[in-house]
């Protein structure tokens, strides 16, 4: 599906209301938005307001409505109260799994697929938009399923490119990519992804910055028609989010943000868990604390992260880089305090791409520090299905 899909991209830049602007050109605003300057950068205080107001043309589920309809005749400022308003949603979800995206994904990744499996996939790929309606790329999976279903040239295919772009625009609208001032903003990490492939910007690594309490996604670029060496991408609402949900303080608070099934953990992160009931085999477990760390450490010198023992059936994570004489590494660090030895699975993100990739590890004995290496530009590391070891 990857080079069909890379053809439909092609298309839909021809319908791109916006490109990736210059100082010289960036978005005129009206009075309508008077609390944004030269670029529409989200200010979310100015939108919590006229996206809450029923009286406001921005209000939120006016403007979800009319997206969900292909409303050709949304302004850029629409789609920018849209997207950013997003945040501040009370299923704002930059993490959520879509199980229904995944399934949906391997039938049209198949390399035929026959009417009846593509109306299958958008059956599938309605309920994932109903969940999380801010997610870029099932607009780009329902718009090739509906291709196949219903024909390239029709409303359904057209009207998913609509959407797709028209949220592509709003990133596009948020800035230049040049610095930490006038960073491209985006509302889920993935999208940073689906932005540089829209645009054919490659990615040669990336790494986790901080400027201003804002934080930022800093990739640097293969050389493109674009002229950036560096693009910045402001993900603050995305890690923000992620502060919210697991900085607990007590028993009681942990009980309300558990139990989950998996945690994504990046370079620079420490993450503590505490395992719950078993169900089908695999603990389910909640987090515990979620928190910056050191994000380098020499590889003889992995002991010195845990300097107190942990409590009872937890186990503590950290993901850092290192390096192998000339060799840059990240590693994955950890130490179980349970009794019994655990097996779970891992999987990594590289630099450049926006999904994870299965990888190997050699589980968790009691009490023992492990370390998993990688000598690939992973950015992100992904930790499932912790059960017991057989």
């Amino acid at each position: 599906m990857k080079h069909r899909i890379s053809i439909l991209l092609a298309a839909f830049v021809l319908l791109l209301p916006l490109r990736v602007h210059s100082q010289q050109d960036s978005v005129a605003v009206g009075d309508t938005m008077s609390d944004y300057v030269e670029f529409l950068v989200p200010s979310y205080e100015h939108l919590g307001k006229i996206i809450s107001d029923p009286s406001s043309h921005f209000f939120y589920p006016t403007l979800l409505k009319r997206f969900a309809e292909a409303d050709t005749t949304l302004t850029i400022e629409d789609i920018h109260c849209l997207y950013y308003g997003y945040v501040l949603q009370k299923d704002y979800d930059p993490y959520i799994r879509l199980d229904e995206e995944d399934q949906a994904r391997d039938i049209l990744d198949q390399e035929e697929v026959d009417k009846k499996e593509a109306q299958k996939a958008l059956k599938l790929l309605d309920r994932a938009v109903e969940k999380a309606p801010m997610h870029l790329r099932l607009y780009m999976y329902r718009h090739y399923a509906n291709a196949l279903v219903y024909g390239m040239d029709s409303k359904q295919a057209a009207d998913d490119a609509f959407r797709y772009v028209a949220l592509i625009s709003a990133i596009a609208a948020s800035g230049d990519g040049s610095d930490y001032a006038t960073a491209f903003h985006v509302v889920v990490v993935a999208h940073s992804y689906d932005f540089m492939n829209y645009f054919g910007l490659k990615s040669t690594s990336q790494s986790l910055q901080y400027d201003e309490g804002q934080q930022f996604d800093v990739f640097s670029l293969e050389e493109n028609e674009h002229d950036l060496e560096n693009l910045y991408v402001n993900v603050t609402p995305c890690l923000n989010y992620l502060s919210k949900m697991f900085e607990m303080n007590d028993d009681e608070e942990a009980l309300t943000q558990g139990p989950v099934e998996q945690f994504d953990l990046r370079i620079g992160r420490k993450l503590t868990i505490k395992l719950d009931k078993k169900h089908k085999g695999e603990y389910k477990f909640r987090v515990v604390k979620y928190e910056s760390c050191v994000d380098s450490v020499g590889l003889s010198s992995t002991d010195s992260l845990f300097v107190e023992d942990g409590e009872p059936n937890t186990i503590v994570f950290y993901c850092v880089k290192s390096s192998l004489g000339s060799q840059p590494s990240v590693l994955l660090v950890m130490k179980s305090y349970c009794k019994k030895m655990l097996s779970y699975d891992t999987f990594i993100r590289l630099d450049g791409s926006s999904d994870f990739q299965s990888t190997s590890n050699s589980g968790l004995l009691p009490g023992v520090r492990g370390v998993e290496i990688w000598n690939d530009p992973v950015n992100a590391i992904r930790i499932a299905h912790i059960k017991p070891a057989k």
